[in-house]
């Protein structure tokens, strides 16, 4: 008897045991089949790290000026930090984001989801902050030019466009909230932009562009004036239009030649902008004109010329200088740049010598 529960207790026992590892093998097989379906998953270029660029800018400037109505100065300093991260979202949809240090502050600059069309429908659609299609603000100096100085405009905004022929002709038109609002306005989605620029053939660029509020663009919105005396800036009683027109040109393969003019459609009222007293409407305009040549591999000469009218003390009327850009190793340029700059009136006149060394990764 004792025989007989020996032989079905170790019968349970096995056939307990057998199953149990049944079931570990299965478990273990669908952990494997798991894995290399993760695997696979990543060697296909699905994982996320796949989908992303990172890329960035750093900017180190030395400079000394001599001026005819102040203290010379002079400083060497950190000047820019760029951080770019770039998305892969699916096919048509991307992302971008441009953190930036200037000044001392950390900001984001660009912020956008990008959705973009079929091959037989090249349309695009940007939203999110993002500098405007106004200007184009080509140049080979360190120093902006006064095209930029006076329309560059960074807004939360939504910009759609249109490509054709391949992209050799480009169509946008986009609308903001921009930063200076009409006098008894609420602040609405009331700004527009459009522009269009043109590749007509090999080395050739160029292009027109309009936007119905030049007082936000970033730099003249902080020349708006304070006429109510409340320590705030004040809204314009009409909002000033502005257009651009600009060319490119770069021909065997060691000259580049730059044009662009931007300016208001029309007039600032006396007191608007600058100064609050001023006694004259303004209808500020800029222009920039520079010309590059590559005098051996890695080592290229410009000279520019450039001003304004209705500038004041805000953008210099007459300007002109030269810049020497050297490829030192690759993603390494070092700038040697001197700048002249007359304003308006007598006002001031200064010589400026700037050093950069900038890396781009």
């Amino acid at each position: 008897m004792k025989k007989w529960v020996v032989l079905l207790t170790c019968s349970l026992l096995m056939g307990l045991t057998t199953a149990a590892l049944a079931q570990d093998n299965a478990s273990l097989e669908e952990r494997v089949r798991l894995l290399e379906k993760a695997i696979g998953g990543i060697e296909a270029g699905n994982s996320w790290w796949d989908r992303i660029q990172i890329s960035g800018l750093v900017e180190v400037e030395a400079y000394y000026q001599d001026a005819d109505q102040a203290d010379d100065s002079s400083d060497v300093d950190l000047a820019t930090v760029e951080l770019a991260v770039d998305a892969r979202i699916i096919d048509h949809v991307d992302g971008h984001v441009l953190f930036k240090w200037e000044d001392d502050d950390l900001f984001v600059d660009e912020g956008f989801i990008t959705l973009t069309g079929t091959h037989a429908f090249p349309a695009y659609l940007i939203a999110g902050r993002q500098y405007l299609p106004f200007g184009r603000f080509d140049t080979h100096f360190i120093t902006d030019p006064n095209t930029l100085v006076l329309g560059e405009t960074n807004e939360g905004s939504v910009v759609a466009g249109y490509r054709i022929g391949g992209g050799l002709v480009d169509i946008s038109v986009g609308a903001f909230n921009g930063k200076i609002e009409e006098a008894g306005e609420d602040s609405h989605v009331d700004g527009f932009v459009a522009g269009v620029t043109a590749q007509p053939f090999e080395g050739l660029t160029l292009g027109a562009s309009y936007i119905s509020n030049l007082a936000s663009s970033d730099a003249l919105s902080e020349m708006i004036t304070d006429r109510t005396g409340d320590g705030e800036i004040d809204p314009v009683e009409d909002f000033v239009g502005g257009w651009s027109a600009f060319v490119t040109f770069e021909f065997h393969d060691r000259f580049r030649l730059i044009g662009e003019y931007v300016a208001a459609l029309e007039d600032f009222e006396a007191g608007e902008v600058y100064i609050d007293t001023d006694p004259d409407d303004r209808k500020p305009a800029a222009w920039n004109a520079e010309f590059g040549v590559m005098i051996v591999e890695d080592l290229e000469l410009a000279l520019r010329y450039g001003g304004s009218d209705d500038g004041a003390d805000f953008l210099p009327e007459k300007q002109y200088g030269a810049v020497i850009n050297w490829g030192v190793f690759s993603c390494t340029n070092l700038a040697l740049e001197y700048l002249h700059d007359e304003y308006e009136d007598d006002v001031e006149e200064t010589d400026t010598v700037t050093a950069q060394l900038a890396i781009e990764f």
